[in-house]
C-alpha cells in the first residue's frame, strides 16, 4: 500500500469530499484522522471510523470546527492521541463553506464565517503541523472552480478559493528546502456533494445544464474523482510536484 502507516488528517472528513479522501486514503494504508462539526454528522464521523477499522484500517474523530481558534490543537491532540505517535505526514485541508450571495446582499457575518473556516484555518493548521512533519511530509489544499470561474453571487467564495491558491503557491516555496514538504491543490469543478444540493434550486439547474456539457464525460463530479488526484498528490510518487494546482473539473473549465 502507498501510504501505508503514514499519518493522515483530513479537514472536514465526515461527508462529501471529505469523506472520499478519509477512504481512499486510508484504503492506500494511511492512519487517517479528522474532523466534524455538527451533531448531525456524529453518526456519519463514527461510522465512517468503524467502516475503516472493519476493513483492517486505522481512523479516528474529533468533533470541533474549524473556524474556531482552538481547532488546529484540538485536532493535533486527537491524532496524536487515537494513534500514539507525535508526528504528521499528511494533510488535507479540505473543510471548507460555500454561499451564494449576490454582492448587494452580503453581510459582515456571511465574510467573516467563510474567511474563518475558507482560508484562517487552513493558515494556522497548516502552521500547527509544522513542528511534527517529517521530510518528505506532504500538504493538499482544497481550492474550487469557483476561484476562477468569475461566477455570479460567489464574490466571497471566489475570493476565499483564490486565496487558498496563493498560499499553496507561497508555501510551496516557503517549506518546501526548510520542510521537505510538498504543497499543491486541487480545484474540483462540481461535486455531488450534500453542499453541492444544498445550493438551492436555481443554482442545481444552472449547474446541471453546464454538467451536460463536461469533455470528460456529460455528469457532474463524484468525491472519488477528487479523492483519487489527492491520493497521487500525497504519495511518494508525486515528488517532483509543488506549487500546482489540479484543475479537478473534467474540463469544465480550463486554466
Amino acid at each position: 500500500m502507498s501510504l501505508k502507516d503514514k499519518i493522515a488528517i483530513v479537514t472536514g472528513g465526515a461527508r462529501g469530499i471529505g469523506a472520499g479522501i478519509v477512504r481512499t486514503l486510508a484504503s492506500q494504508g494511511a492512519w487517517v484522522a479528522f474532523n466534524y462539526v455538527s451533531p448531525s454528522s456524529e453518526s456519519a464521523a463514527k461510522d465512517l471510523v468503524a467502516e475503516i477499522e472493519s476493513k483492517g484500517g486505522k481512523s479516528a474523530c474529533v468533533r470541533c470546527d474549524m473556524g474556531d481558534k482552538s481547532a488546529a490543537s484540538v485536532l493535533l491532540d486527537a491524532t496524536f492521541k487515537a494513534f500514539g505517535v507525535e508526528r504528521v505526514d499528511i494533510l488535507v485541508n479540505n473543510a471548507g463553506l460555500g454561499q451564494n450571495t449576490p454582492l448587494k446582499h452580503i453581510t459582515l457575518e456571511e465574510y467573516d464565517r467563510l474567511m474563518s473556516i475558507n482560508v484562517r484555518a487552513v493558515i494556522f493548521m497548516t502552521q500547527a503541523i509544522l513542528p511534527y512533519v517529517h521530510r518528505g511530509g506532504r500538504v493538499v489544499n482544497l481550492s474550487s472552480i469557483s476561484a476562477r470561474g468569475g461566477y455570479a453571487t460567489q464574490t466571497v467564495y471566489a475570493a476565499t478559493k483564490a486565496a487558498v491558491e496563493g498560499l499553496t503557491k507561497v508555501w510551496a516555496t516557503e517549506l518546501g528546502h526548510e520542510y521537505g514538504i510538498t504543497v499543491n491543490a486541487v480545484n474540483p469543478g462540481p461535486v455531488d456533494t450534500d453542499m453541492y444540493r444544498a445550493a438551492g434550486p436555481v443554482h442545481l439547474k444552472r449547474m446541471e445544464e453546464q454538467n451536460k456539457k463536461v469533455p470528460a464525460a456529460p455528469r457532474c463530479g463524484t468525491p472519488e474523482d477528487i479523492a483519487d488526484i489527492i491520493l497521487f498528490l500525497c504519495e511518494e510518487r508525486s515528488r517532483w510536484v509543488t506549487g500546482d494546482i489540479i484543475c479537478a473539473n473534467g474540463g469544465m473549465l480550463y486554466t
